[in-house]
C-alpha cells in the first residue's frame, strides 16, 4: 500500500485557510458579543416582513455586512444584477471580484448569509445564557465574568444619570472587556 505525502502547496494552502477561519470565527463570536451587550434581538437580526415594517436597524446591519466587502463587491451589492454583463458561470467563481449578474448575485446572497451566522450564534448565545441553572456548577470562571458584565452593560444603558462622568466610554469599556471574554468560555 502506498503512502500518500502532504505536499508543501498543501500544507501551505491547508495553513492559511485554518488561519482565515480562525479569523474568522473569532471576528463572528466579537460581532456578536457586541450585539449582545447592545440588547439586540435575535428577531432585530430578522428581515422585515411586510411593506410598512420599520427596517432601519436590519438595514444598517445589511450596511456593516457590505462594508466588510471588497470595493468591487460593495458596488456589485450597490447596483444589483440588472446592469451588469452575463459571464460564464465558471469564471465568475474563480473570480469573485469581477463585476457580473452571477458575482453580484452572490455578494447579495453573501449579505442574508453573514445575518443568518450572525442570527445564530446570538441565539446559541441567548439560549446558554438563558440556562435554568442546571449547569451553573460547571460555570467556568470566565462565562460567570460575561455574565455579570452583560448584566452591568445592561444596567448601564438604561442608566439616565449617574456619577460616572462618562458613562457613553464607560459602557464601551465594558463592552471592550466583554469582548476579550471567549463567548465559549
Amino acid at each position: 500500500m502506498s503512502t500518500i505525502k502532504l505536499s508543501e502547496q498543501s500544507f501551505k494552502a491547508i495553513k492559511a485557510y485554518a488561519d482565515v477561519s480562525i479569523k474568522a470565527s473569532k471576528g463572528l463570536i466579537k460581532a456578536v458579543d457586541s450585539l449582545y451587550a447592545d440588547g439586540v434581538t435575535v428577531e432585530a437580526l430578522t428581515a422585515p416582513k411586510g411593506k410598512d415594517a420599520d427596517r432601519s436597524f436590519y438595514d444598517s446591519v445589511c450596511s456593516a455586512v457590505v462594508a466588510g466587502f471588497s470595493e468591487s463587491a460593495r458596488k456589485m451589492v450597490l447596483l444589483g444584477a440588472k446592469d451588469l454583463p452575463e459571464v460564464d458561470e465558471s469564471k465568475a467563481k474563480a473570480n469573485r471580484d469581477m463585476p457580473c449578474k452571477v458575482n453580484a448575485r452572490y455578494w447579495q446572497q453573501q449579505v442574508g448569509s453573514k445575518i443568518k451566522d450572525m442570527r445564530n450564534t446570538l441565539e446559541r448565545r441567548l439560549r446558554s445564557s438563558d440556562s435554568n441553572g442546571a449547569e451553573e456548577a460547571k460555570s467556568t470562571w470566565e462565562s460567570t465574568k460575561r455574565k455579570v458584565l452583560a448584566e452591568i452593560i445592561t444596567q448601564a444603558q438604561k442608566k439616565e444619570a449617574s456619577k460616572i462622568t462618562d458613562l457613553a466610554g464607560f459602557i464601551k469599556d465594558l463592552q471592550s472587556a466583554l469582548a476579550r471574554i471567549p463567548a465559549d468560555a
